[in-house]
C-alpha cells in the first residue's frame, strides 16, 4: 500500500512565514505613512509661502509699479525662505535665483488696472509650483530609472490695497 501524505497537518514553518509577511506589511505601512506626512507638510509650507507672498504683494505692489515681473523678484526670497524652513523640502527642490524653474512663480495682474483705477480693478493672483521627488520602492516609482516626482501647486487671489 502507498503511504498517503497528509498535507493539511504539516504546518512546520507556517508561523514563521506569517510573521515575516506581517512584519513586511507593517514596515511598508509605516514607511508610506511617513511619506504621506512629508507630502502634507510640504503642501502646508507651500500654502504658507504663497499666502505670505500674496499678502506682501497686496500691501506693497503699488510701490513697485504695475509690472508683475518685478513682483516675482520681490517675493522670491519670501517664498524660498518659507520653503527652506521645512526640513522635508530638499535643497534640490529649491534652486537659488528667481529664474530657476523650481519653485515656479506665476503672477497675473488684471490688465485693466492702471495707476488711476487700481482701487477698483487691482486684482491679481499668484501661483507657486514646486516639484518634489518622492521616495518609493523601485518597482513602483521608477520608470526607466527616473524617480517619481510630485508637483505641488498653490494659487491665491488678492487685490491691491488702496491707501488714502
Amino acid at each position: 500500500m502507498v503511504p498517503v501524505v497528509n498535507w493539511t497537518k504539516d504546518k512546520k514553518g507556517s508561523t514563521t512565514i506569517q510573521s515575516l509577511l506581517f512584519i513586511i506589511i507593517f514596515v511598508l505601512i509605516l514607511y508610506m505613512s511617513f511619506e504621506v506626512w512629508k507630502v502634507v507638510s510640504i503642501k502646508q509650507s507651500l500654502h504658507a509661502a504663497t499666502y505670505q507672498a500674496a499678502k506682501y504683494i497686496a500691501l506693497n505692489g503699488l510701490k513697485w509699479g504695475l509690472s508683475s515681473g518685478m513682483w516675482a523678484q520681490k517675493v522670491w526670497p519670501l517664498i524660498v525662505t518659507e520653503l527652506q524652513n521645512n526640513s522635508f523640502v530638499s535643497e534640490d527642490s529649491v534652486r537659488a535665483g528667481p529664474g530657476s524653474p523650481n519653485p515656479a512663480i506665476t503672477i497675473w495682474l488684471n490688465p485693466e488696472a492702471n495707476m488711476h483705477n487700481y482701487c477698483k480693478k487691482g486684482q491679481f493672483w499668484i501661483k507657486v509650483e514646486l516639484w518634489h521627488d518622492v521616495l518609493v520602492p523601485p518597482r513602483f516609482g521608477e520608470a526607466n530609472g527616473v524617480p517619481l516626482q510630485l508637483k505641488f501647486t498653490r494659487t491665491i487671489r488678492g487685490q491691491l490695497e488702496c491707501y488714502p
